[in-house]
C-alpha cells in the first residue's frame, strides 16, 4: 500500500474509534440518568447499548494491533 493510503486508514480509524469511545460515554450517562431515576426498562437499555458499544470496539482494536 502506499504511504497515503495507509495515512488515510489510520486517520478513518482514529475516528471511528473516538466515535465509539463517544458513544460509550453517552451509554454511560444513559446509564446513570436511568439508575437516578429508578427506571428498570431504561437501565436495561442503556447497559444493552453499552455492551453493544464494546461489541463493536472489538474488531477495530484487534484490527490496530
Amino acid at each position: 500500500m502506499s504511504k497515503h493510503s495507509n495515512h488515510v486508514q489510520t486517520i478513518e480509524l482514529k475516528f471511528q474509534l473516538w466515535g465509539w469511545v463517544l458513544f460509550i460515554l453517552s451509554a454511560s450517562f444513559f446509564v446513570a440518568a436511568s439508575i437516578r431515576v429508578g427506571d428498570v426498562l431504561s437501565l436495561l437499555g442503556s447497559l444493552f447499548f453499552l455492551f453493544a458499544c464494546f461489541l463493536f470496539l472489538i474488531p477495530l482494536v484487534i484490527r490496530r494491533e
